[in-house]
Order: C-alpha cells, then structure tokens, then sequence
C-alpha cells in the first residue's frame, strides 16, 4: 500500500462534545474591584492653554474693535447728518431771509416805481392837460384876433365893391384865354377863371388895380377839376411874375403861397380845416387880410392862419386856378377890397 493510503487509514474519529467537555477545567469568575481606581487624567501643555487663552482674547478685541467702530461709524454718520441738516437749514433760512430781503426791496421798489409812474402820468396828465387847455386858450384867442380883424378891417365902406357879372368895374380885369377851357371870362352872371393844362396856374388880374394893406374878399365856388385848387392873388407884381397866392381845394385843404418868377413857388402856411365846404359847387368866401409883413388868411369868417413875408410890398389883386388833375373850373363872385389905413380904430 502507498504512503498516501496509508496517511488516510491512519485518521483518527472525531471526539464527540461529551467527551470533550469532560476534559475542560473550569475557571473561576473574577470579582469586582471597587471603588473602581482613578483613570489617568491627560495632562495639556502649557502652550496650548497659552494658545486658547490668546485666540479668546483677541476674539474679545475683535469683538470691541467691531462694537467701538460700528459706534463711531454710527456716531460720525449722526453728526455729520445733523450738521448737512443744520447747514441745509441754515443755508434754507438764510436764503429765506435773502429771498424776503429781496422780496421786500422787490415790494418797496415796485411801490416807488408804481409811486413815480403815477406820479409821472399826474405829471404828464397835467402838462398834457395844461398842454390842452392852453392850446384851446391860444386857438380861442386866435380865434378871437381873427375875428377882431376881420370886424376892425371890414368896419368901413370897401373901396372895391363888385358883384363881378360883368367887366364894367374900374378893375379892369383880364378877358379871353386861348380856348374855352384856359383863360379868364364872365359868363352866366360870374368871372370865370378855367386851366385845363395839367401843373399849371391860370391867374386872372384885375388890371386897374393897386393896393399895399388891404383886406381882400371874395365868393370861390369850384365848379370841376380833380384835386383842383382856386383862389385869391394879392400884390401881384406883373412885370417880375410875382404874387402870393390863397388858394383852397374840393378836399378841404387850404394853402398861401409866394411866387415868385426868379426863385419859384414857396408854401408859407397849408393845411385843411373844417371852416372850409368841401365838394364841387359849395361856395366859399375867402379873405386876406395883408398888413406889411403879416398876411393872414381866412375862410368863411374863420381864422385860419398868419403868416410873414416881407418879398412883396404892394401890387395888383387877382384870382386864379390851378389843374392838379383834369380840367379845372371856378367862378368868383362879390369881390370887396377893404384899404387898412382907411378902417383902421383908433
């Protein structure tokens, strides 16, 4: 037989639990120690407790740092808020009271001015006023003189008295024109004086004329012409072309003239006035009143005017029309010539 076999046939049976237990010596319990012995306490080292102690402190410090600075920081930001505040209100005041000031100044500077506008229209209200009242006085006393003079220089009995329906009179006036519609002529119970070129003047003279102070009248009746002109000559000077000339128009305007055959025609007063009937076929009495160098200048009993002029010293009287427009027309009637030494008061 092998060794191998062997070795399995050499196995023993196993012992049984009984058997086994049989062979255990048993152990005796152990008793309790009591009081039980003090554990071991473990020991820190110095340096770690130091640690501890170090790192509290400074979570102490940390602590007060962050408490103290969140103080300051809360007390600063109070301060400088209360101190903006007080600044703000100051500056809020003080531009209150800059504001009152100059709302004040504003107030007082208003009240004078109002003060011394009204006062200033008082003061023109018055001059304006005084202005008017006196310019009424100096009419109404114009007004007066002329008709001073016309009733000092028309109290006596005129030296020329003509109806002026015909050419009989010791006037001796111009007759005849070129055509019917230029020239002087009587016709139909008038002296008709007609131009029908336009710009110029048609003068009719009465030739057996000659007076130096004199007050002149005559009925002016426009019969036609566009912004035609008719009126009175006085001191015509026939040989230099010379003589001033009071002429009206179908407007209501008025004007004296001096011409004159070397320099011309020179307006010396010219207006319109209400004294004046305007239209064609309204009579008109018109009046100069020639005192030396004085010439004054009425229309149907009204002043309008005087003027001073020493060119012409005496001469013939006349009439006259001008075309401004169309063929002029017009007609004079009742001319009377006063002398001023004859009428003068005493």
């Amino acid at each position: 037989m092998s060794k191998i076999e062997t070795q399995h046939t050499r196995l023993q049976a196993p012992i049984s639990a009984d058997t086994q237990e049989e062979k255990l010596t048993p152990t005796a319990p152990l008793k309790p120690i009591w009081p039980p012995p003090p554990r071991p306490r473990k020991r820190r080292s110095i340096l770690k407790m130091l640690s501890s102690l170090l790192a509290i402190i400074l979570c102490a410090l940390l602590m007060l740092s962050a408490i103290g600075l969140l103080l300051f920081t809360t007390t600063t930001h109070y301060g400088t808020s209360i101190r903006h505040t007080a600044t703000v209100e100051a500056q809020q005041t003080s531009s209150v009271q800059t504001t009152a000031r100059v709302q004040a100044q504003g107030t007082a500077q208003y009240f004078q001015t109002a003060q011394t506008q009204i006062e200033a229209t008082a003061t023109a209200e018055g001059n304006q006023s005084a202005i008017a009242t006196q310019t009424v006085t100096d009419a109404t006393a114009t007004a007066t003189a002329g008709e001073n003079l016309y009733q000092t220089w028309t109290a006596g009995k005129p030296f020329i008295d003509d109806a002026m329906t015909d050419n009989s009179g010791s006037s001796k006036w111009d007759s005849g024109g070129p055509d019917t519609n230029t020239g002087c002529i009587f016709a139909d119970n008038a002296y008709h004086a007609r131009e029908a070129q336009l710009t110029y003047l048609q003068p009719c003279i009465g030739q057996g004329t000659n007076v130096a102070e004199l007050a002149y009248q005559a009925n002016v009746t426009l019969l036609k012409g566009k912004q035609g002109q008719a009126g009175l000559l006085f001191r015509v000077d026939s040989t230099n072309n010379s003589y001033y000339f009071f002429h009206i128009g179908s407007d209501g305007s008025y004007a004296l003239d001096l011409y004159d055959g070397t320099n011309g025609g020179n307006t010396l007063l010219q207006g319109s006035s209400d004294s004046i009937n305007p239209g064609f076929n309204q009579v008109n009495q018109l009046m100069i009143l020639a005192d030396k160098t004085n010439l004054s200048i009425l229309a149907n009993g009204h002043y309008l005017g005087t003027a001073s002029d020493s060119n012409l010293q005496t001469g013939k009287i006349g009439v006259g029309v001008i075309d401004n427009g169309t063929p002029v027309d017009a007609t004079f009637t009742n001319v009377q010539v006063w002398k001023y030494e004859e009428n003068r008061l005493p």
